[in-house]
């Protein structure tokens, strides 16, 4: 056997043992420099998967395919995906941190941030990536999906009615920032007021930060939050029946009486779980005469940015069809639990609605409803379709609480 044959087979015995071995997760710093803080922010994130690339890749294949790489692989829209907590939630110590942030001689603002990368996913569709490359010219090289859908024409949605729409915006007070300083809380409660003004300001109802912290110190929430594992803001989002529950988490730099602040803001479906939005805003490095009144100055323009783009993705999620928990109660059968399904199916503006769970004992059920409309909507028409249907005659409401709403067949 010659020795390229020798050293071809031990090669594929092997690559399997690398690929099995190779972390899921593992951090990254990279760096971004602009003149405004969107393009350093993007090119901060950019930086971290090209650096976990060529980590996983060696430098000289990087090089190789670095042209083509930088133009159809690492696009921001595109990489966002490998980092992460991007999409999903994540525990503290692996959520993506700023660890730099100032201004260059030439005016330059400079990010470094450090992330957590999906090394397996983005091992493999680089791989992906390089096998249509290698078999196409360059002008057909693989571009991702949401790239693609990135180009095409958005939908508009700037008529879409967002004032049912209610939302708890907290902090974390067991985030490691704030337990190693206690001024980290602080800049917090301010990031929390900016966004409930700004969020209020377009008809969104939020919830008084002073109240959600008295109702955050009661025993019941701080046992659920010890015994349960979940954070505290999605519990008082549970107490108050809030359809929307926003987590900020501020970074604030200052030097001397300058400061600059970034804004991270995720935003979930309180009965789904689902993440709606996920927004990293900055303001512009302030001066002022004190530095707190630098970090409000800078916070507060973060946090009109945030609100901006918060507003579009409410929009799009309502335009799509809002998460509802239905509960029937009063129900004499599983078949008439069923039923419930399909006449419901038949209505207007339902996208879809699956029975979730139920007891015959209790006479109850609940469901998972996506529905285009607003609670007051749904309760309407559902009323008005089901009472003509046999065995649901007696349907009435019994009570609405946010996105919950409870029917009762008694």
């Amino acid at each position: 056997m010659s020795v390229k044959k020798v050293i071809f087979h031990l090669l594929f015995l092997f690559l399997p043992l690398f690929l099995f071995s190779l972390e899921a997760e593992k951090d990254f710093v990279g760096e971004g420099k602009a003149k405004e803080f969107t393009e350093a922010r993007k090119l901060a994130h950019i930086d971290v998967i090209r650096n976990a690339l060529i980590y996983l890749i060696s430098f000289r294949e990087y090089d190789n395919y670095k042209e083509s790489l930088e133009k159809d692989f690492l696009i921001y829209e595109n990489i966002r995906r490998y980092i992460l907590g991007e999409t999903e939630k994540v525990s503290e110590e692996k959520k993506k941190k700023w660890i730099a942030n100032f201004r260059d001689s030439e005016g330059n603002l400079v990010l470094k941030l450090r992330a957590y990368v999906k090394l397996r996913e983005l091992k493999n569709d680089f791989e992906n990536w390089k096998t249509k490359f290698s078999s196409s010219s360059k002008s057909e090289v693989f571009t991702s999906s949401s790239s693609v859908a990135s180009s095409s024409k958005e939908e508009d949605y700037s008529s879409v009615d967002i004032s049912s729409i209610t939302m708890l915006v907290f902090y974390n007070p067991k985030s490691p920032v704030i337990l190693q300083n206690p001024e980290e809380e602080t800049y917090a409660k301010w990031a929390v007021d900016n966004l409930n003004k700004e969020m209020a300001s377009v008809g969104i109802q939020t919830f008084d930060l002073e109240t959600m912290e008295k109702l955050s110190g009661e025993r019941e929430i701080l046992q659920q939050a010890e015994t349960g594992n979940i954070g505290i803001g999605l519990l008082l989002a549970q107490k108050v029946f809030a359809e929307l529950y926003a987590e900020v988490s501020p970074s604030v730099y200052y030097e001397g009486t300058k400061a600059h602040v970034i804004l991270n803001v995720k935003v979930f479906v309180r009965t789904t779980g689902n993440l709606i939005g996920s927004i990293e805003k900055g303001g512009q490095m302030y001066d002022s005469p004190t530095v707190h009144a630098s970090i409000k100055a800078s916070m507060r323009e973060a946090s009109k940015k945030v609100k901006d783009e918060l507003v579009n993705s409410i929009k799009k999620y309502v335009a799509k069809g809002r998460a509802y928990f239905v509960r029937l109660t009063g129900v004499e059968n599983y078949k008439q639990a069923s039923s419930f399904v399909q006449q419901v199916k038949k209505i207007d503006g339902v996208v879809s609605i699956k029975l979730k769970s139920g007891s015959k004992e209790d006479k109850t059920y609940d469901y998972d409803l996506q529905y285009k409309g607003s609670p007051s909507d749904f309760v309407d028409v559902a009323l008005e379709t089901l009472t003509q249907k046999p065995g649901f005659e007696s349907l009435d409401l019994k009570q609405i609480r946010g996105n919950e709403i409870i029917f009762s067949l008694e």
